[in-house]
């Protein structure tokens, strides 16, 4: 294989004296930016845009052409995995090994890698498997080593039975290569029927009951039949349970569990009623994990009574340890029932578990100041304050400050950028964004920067910034742990397109700005996987629907993709629940990602006493879908850093987090 294009190929003797001057001047991160853009000319740009199209659909025929009459080995490997992975099922060790030969060190590597040994695994071919797994990270995938459990068992005589359960927990499902494992496991007796039960138990909190049908067979004959019915019809097992009473058989007992888990998620108030008046033959245990979990479906369905039925489940075994997510809901209950002491105590757990995450904090914080303890309160506070963040804008105005940004640091040395134009892995990213191949691009990006100090993820920022490469260059500055250069962080293209429409539309220039980085970080004609296109990421009928509503007559469906038009109609949707939202932007936000139908329910399930200076933070803390949690979080604190960029002046995030009234949304006509 030819050595891949070198800064050296690129620009010649001569022009590298003249870079070096103008660097003094200031000037180079425009000439290496105009160095990339010339190693990606150089390659076939169509011919790997259309094998990576072809790569999608399954198609290796395209990166095969492209990887015959490519130009440069700057984006080979990539070519050459894609005419590689679409025929896993059919690839040889022989083949493995060549492309390791041919593509050592590379990102690509590593991913076939971990394709492959999921691969092996699946075909049982043990003795490949033992070559290639030493290759890969410690820790990289916990199917693949769920796989090395397996074949150290079978093939090595290894009791792997201990190492195996927490990992095949880890995974909702259990996951390909733990499940393989777990039935190796389960046929030879070293997974007793305890253990099995238990892990089945599992698969119905996670709503996986494929899962656990799939291991009837490794139990006594009757058990798919009973896991079935508990699955798809549980209240008849339970009602016969409650009136006969629980059965001693160890297997129609676990049944009764089962189906009291499945009530459970289908009706959490009869699930608790039925439980409190009976089923006295189970364990405190067992009544605990159903507590639980029926407390854990009434938190997410925003029920009144979560919070009190939590509690219950903490009086039924005081030393069961519920599953992680479920403590997280408790803490979301208790906030919405206003109980300031077990918010108290469960954030306190939830810091324990997973450190000071600013969430927990903050909430801590919350419960110390409404008990009359200020001055932990504001030692917790202080902990997390930051403009950057939710809950550090959150804690800084909980401080009595209002949100400023602090000076941006200096920009990364001329040198230090191109140290890292002059990477492979950096170029290689560089290059499939220029080509729009956004998701391997990111990829690319993220193994790049591993391990890299804030002066390097710095320059890296910097040059992805010169080439207009937004999504990379704002994912490199938040790896920054130091300072913060928020030019590059919160990057503002499209400057014109946006002032326009915020003009057009009444919506503040900082919310559209904020949103467009959540949405898509400023990658103009991305698609999701969902068909949502452009800046602002519109769903066709969206996007037919807004310009009939505003009178775009001449809008056509490939319009979607231009930034323009695509923010015109972005932003007078997001006007547009705005206005059916009173002005809340916490409640627009929340439509914007999950449908304007949504907020309007949650925030007709909040309690009549909320109160109104913690009213926004609770009604995002508590939206049961986390995706648009996140999301809006996301969106209203770039939209602070955006509105103080823009301004100039300090800002609050309290005063985007109001919300509408309770009942306003409802009589407002439909949208899509």
């Amino acid at each position: 294989m030819s050595p891949a294009v070198g800064y050296s190929r690129i620009v010649p003797r001569a022009a590298r004296r003249a870079l070096r001057r103008l660097a003094q001047a200031g000037l180079v991160l425009f000439l290496l930016g105009a160095a990339a853009c010339a190693a990606v000319q150089r390659d076939d740009g169509p011919a790997v845009r259309a094998a990576w199209d072809g790569f999608q659909r399954g198609d290796p025929l395209p990166a095969q052409r492209a990887l015959a009459g490519a130009h440069t080995t700057l984006l080979e490997p990539w070519l050459a995995y894609w005419s590689l992975e679409p025929n896993l099922r059919q690839m040889t060790e022989a083949d493995f090994e060549r492309f390791a030969r041919d593509y050592p060190h590379t990102y690509v590597l590593a991913r076939l890698r971990d394709a492959w040994l999921l691969e092996l695994g699946r075909r049982r071919d043990w003795a490949d498997f033992a070559r290639v797994y030493p290759q890969q990270r410690p820790g990289a995938d916990t199917q693949v080593e769920c796989y090395e459990l397996e074949r150290r068992f079978e093939v090595d005589g290894v009791d792997t039975s201990a190492e195996l359960l927490p990992l095949w927990d880890v995974h909702p499902g259990g996951g390909v290569g733990c499940n393989s494992a777990a039935h190796a496991l389960a046929q030879a007796g070293r997974i007793d029927q305890q253990q099995l039960w238990r892990r089945i138990q599992g698969f119905f909190r996670e709503g996986r009951y494929q899962a656990a049908l799939d291991f009837a067979p490794e139990l006594p004959t009757g058990a798919w039949k009973g896991i079935d019915r508990a699955a798809h019809d549980p209240l008849p097992l339970v009602l016969h349970a409650l009136h006969h009473g629980v059965a001693r058989d160890p297997m129609r007992r676990a049944f009764v569990v089962l189906a009291l888990l499945r009530l459970g998620d289908q009706d959490p108030q009869q699930a608790m009623r039925l439980l409190d008046g009976g089923f006295d033959g189970l364990s405190s245990r067992e009544r605990a994990a159903i507590a639980y979990h029926a407390a854990r479906s009434a938190a997410l369905q925003l029920l009144p009574d979560a919070a009190r039925w939590f509690g219950q489940a903490a009086r039924l075994d005081a030393s069961y340890q519920p599953q992680p997510t479920t403590v997280d809901w408790m803490l979301r209950a208790a906030l919405r029932a206003q109980d300031w002491n077990m918010v108290d105590r469960v954030s306190g757990q939830l810091i324990a578990r997973d450190g000071p995450r600013p969430e927990w904090v903050y909430w801590r914080a919350v419960a110390e100041q409404r008990l009359g303890r200020d001055a932990p309160a504001r030692a917790l506070y202080a902990q997390i304050a930051s403009p950057w963040s939710f809950f550090g804008q959150l804690a800084t105005e909980a401080l009595g400050q209002r949100i400023s940004l602090p000076p941006p640091i200096a920009p990364p040395s001329a040198q230090a950028v191109a140290a890292q134009r002059a990477r492979p892995e950096i170029r290689r990213a560089l290059a499939l964004y220029a080509l729009q191949i956004y998701a391997p691009a990111a990829q690319q990006w993220s193994y790049a920067l591993r391990g890299l100090d804030d002066s390097a993820l710095h320059a890296a920022a910097q040059l992805a910034c010169a080439r207009q490469a937004w999504m990379l260059c704002i994912d490199a500055s938040e790896r920054m742990q130091g300072g913060v250069d928020w030019g590059q962080r919160y990057v503002m293209p499209y400057r014109d397109a946006i002032a326009a429409a915020a003009r057009s539309t009444g919506v503040s220039e900082a919310l559209v700005f904020g949103l467009i980085r959540q949405e898509s970080r400023f990658a103009d004609d991305i698609s999701s996987w969902a068909g949502a296109h452009g800046l602002m990421q519109l769903m066709p009928q969206t996007a037919r629907w807004v310009a009939r509503k505003i009178g775009m007559s001449d809008y056509a469906p490939e319009d979607i993709g231009r930034a323009r038009t695509n923010v015109a109609l972005g932003a007078a949707y997001l006007g547009m629940l705005l206005q059916r939202f009173d002005g809340s932007q916490a409640m627009a936000a929340a439509g914007y990602n999950a449908g304007p139908g949504r907020p309007a329910r949650w925030r007709a399930q909040d309690p009549d006493d909320f109160p109104q200076s913690l009213g926004g933070a609770l009604f995002t803390e508590s939206i049961p879908i986390q995706e648009t949690r996140d999301y809006v979080e996301r969106v209203l604190a770039n939209a602070t850093v955006y509105a103080a960029r823009l301004s100039g002046a300090p800002q609050s995030l309290e005063s985007r987090l109001r919300l509408a009234a309770a009942g306003t949304p409802a009589a407002q006509p439909a949208m899509p």
